[in-house]
């Protein structure tokens, strides 16, 4: 049975965009591979939250 109170950290390091430069001109470039990054990762973390939801609701 799926324990609702059961919690498992994930940790994603991204670099940071402020990491690319002193300049808007110099991070916005690093700042789109972040959000592209961070796109991915939700996109492949949102069918394993939908698994785990429907274990929690089937008899």
């Amino acid at each position: 049975m799926f324990d609702v109170n059961k919690r498992r950290l994930i940790h994603w390091s991204i670099r940071g965009p402020a990491a690319a430069g002193g300049n808007d001109q110099a991070s916005h470039p690093a700042l789109r591979c972040m959000t592209t990054e961070i796109g991915t990762r939700v996109r492949h973390l949102l069918p394993v939250l939908a698994r785990a939801t429907n274990r929690e609701i089937q008899p």
